[in-house]
């Protein structure tokens, strides 16, 4: 049984990426204009609404994979460290794009640091359920 604590931490940790990943792949995909104005001061060119749009279908996996937990984990704890697997392969895109975009705005740095942290968080929060949801 997972204590009542870590049970909060998991509904508002998947509630809150379901959200951000969800707002993150429309954007992206039906406003790539705006995407680079608020976060870059800049608009497309060439490839990059493409890669975004690339971005755009992870994101609507991370929220399908989220989704699904939301639905399944009491009944069926491993979608817990599915879910974990999906926040740490996000830890690693978020931190690549960090070091590889050539311009952020005040706004794309304040919203784009604190997601590889948060996913750090969030992968923890889900192997720890794991644990207490399978243990005997």
């Amino acid at each position: 049984m997972i204590e009542r604590r870590l049970r909060a931490a998991i509904l508002i940790f998947l509630w809150g990426a379901l959200i951000e990943d969800t707002l993150l792949c429309l954007m992206a995909w039906f406003a790539p204009g705006l995407w680079f104005k608020l976060f870059h001061a800049s608009t497309p060119a060439g490839l990059e609404v493409a890669f975004l749009r690339r971005s755009a279908g992870q994101w609507a996996a991370f929220s399908l994979a989220q989704a699904i937990t939301l639905w399944r984990w009491r009944r069926d704890p491993i979608w817990l460290v599915i879910t974990a697997g999906v926040r740490f392969s996000d830890l690693f895109t978020d931190v690549s794009y960090i070091l590889a975009v050539p311009t952020l705005t005040w706004l794309g740095w304040a919203l784009l640091l604190p997601p590889p942290a948060l996913n750090f968080v969030g992968v923890v929060i889900m192997v720890l359920g794991y644990r207490q949801a399978t243990r005997a």
